[in-house]
């Protein structure tokens, strides 16, 4: 069980990194707004992906104190 809670906050910390790096570089998040798998699952109503970036980084910290709560 420890060793499946740690895989798991390091693939959260993964993510938050990658997802903070998109956020950073403009043309990147860009470039992933244009990709097809973002353009057939987007609905038109939601915000662009960089907008949505901070609040999901947010959340995953949250997720991450979790974890090592239940660590």
């Amino acid at each position: 069980m420890t060793n499946l809670l740690l895989v798991l906050a390091v693939l959260d910390i993964a993510l938050m990194t990658i997802l903070i790096i998109i956020y950073r570089i403009p043309p990147l998040s860009r470039r992933l707004q244009a990709t097809a798998v973002v353009q057939r699952y987007w609905r038109p109503g939601w915000p662009d992906l960089s907008t949505m970036i901070p609040p999901l980084v947010l959340v995953m910290t949250g997720v991450l104190g979790g974890i090592i709560y239940l660590l």
